[in-house]
């Protein structure tokens, strides 16, 4: 039996590749690619100039982090710097940077670490993707920071969808989505009965809930979104 993996389609060949490693068939099927924000690139240096120490940056996705290294955009080096994540924090570190890491890479786990709740008449820049974070940047101006959010690449949604091989339903024994808005997008693709219809992998409380608006039943959530915190979940539901 196979897992199906949705994910951005830039990253769905190396997961495969990972769970195949670990003796679990996967398909990953790409429902959004991701494209760079040339304009939010170019402005985002001039921001991160405008930082003093112990203002803060937050990283949060592989994509960003990626994209600072292509463009070879430094970070400073006297203010903190957050990750949201493992893999994210795994590209800052290759980097050189010191990193700190949320217990749980989500805003709830970012807004407990001490450095982001003593922000008060501090700088904060936010690197993501277009949309999402709000909870975040809202949360942060509450504490009395002055928050800058540098969309630096955004989302298309791909259609049909791209699947890294030919896979047919009956195949199938679970599903992983990686992110609220690939379950939401699942469910414009596939036939919704038969997504409900199988247990899924998520990845945080947060796209628990929208699954189960959904009307999926049967969720589990991994520690985060990594290859291997979803690969360690999936032997779990497919061992036991």
């Amino acid at each position: 039996m196979t897992v199906l993996i949705f994910r951005p389609e830039q990253k769905c060949a190396t997961s495969v590749a990972r769970f195949s490693q670990a003796d679990i068939s996967a398909v990953g099927v790409g429902l959004i690619s991701t494209q760079p924000s040339e304009p939010a690139l170019a402005n985002l240096a001039g921001s991160l100039a405008a930082l003093a120490p112990g203002d803060s940056i937050i990283v949060t996705s592989t994509v960003a982090s990626q994209l600072l290294a292509q463009r070879d955009i430094s970070l400073p080096s006297d203010v903190h710097i957050f990750a949201v994540g493992s893999s994210t924090a795994t590209g800052l570190r290759d980097m050189g940077y010191q990193v700190i890491v949320p217990p749980v890479p989500t805003t709830e786990g970012l807004l407990s670490l001490t450095p982001l709740s003593k922000v008060d008449g501090h700088k904060v820049v936010i690197i993501k993707g277009e949309g999402g974070r709000q909870d975040l940047a809202r949360h942060l101006n509450q504490r009395g920071a002055s928050v800058y959010l540098a969309d630096i690449y955004h989302r298309i949604k791909i259609a049909p969808p791209k699947a890294t091989q030919e896979w047919q339903a009956k195949q199938i024994r679970c599903i992983i989505a990686t992110s609220g808005e690939l379950i939401d997008t699942a469910f414009e693709q596939f036939d919704p009965k038969w997504l409900q219809s199988l247990p899924w992998i998520v990845v945080s409380p947060r796209t628990e809930q929208i699954a189960a608006k959904h009307g999926i039943n049967t969720i589990f959530v991994s520690d985060d979104a990594s290859d291997q915190a979803l690969i360690r979940r999936a032997k779990e539901y497919l061992e036991h």
